[in-house]
């Protein structure tokens, strides 16, 4: 099983390799999301709180990865699993790291 700093590296070298951008920026308060990919002009940005813990970041890169073309990048198994699992509840995805007792 891969650890979490291995999960976003992981994740993070895909969605670049995919000409993404990823910029770690202060979001809005009001915003109240710890991030999104956009577009801006003609390129794919996406957005990360610096502030976010590293579980919530994985989910902002999972969650962009996944409204990206992503079948023709090499991702380990265990992310391609995630990807194909599409969960949705108040948990988040059930990356590593993510459970109860590392949100408080």
């Amino acid at each position: 099983m891969v650890d979490l700093a291995s999960q976003l590296n992981a994740l993070e070298r895909a969605i670049t390799r995919m000409g993404v951008r990823v910029v770690e920026e202060e979001l809005p308060d009001e915003a109240a999301i710890d991030g999104g990919l956009c577009t801006v002009g003609n390129e794919r940005v996406l957005y990360v709180s610096p502030n976010a813990p590293p579980w919530r970041r994985a989910e902002v890169l999972l969650g962009a990865l996944r409204r990206l073309p992503n079948e023709d990048v090499w991702l380990p198994p265990e992310i391609r699993g995630l990807l194909e699992r599409r969960y949705c509840g108040d948990a988040g995805d059930p990356l590593l790291g993510s459970s109860d007792e590392a949100k408080r």
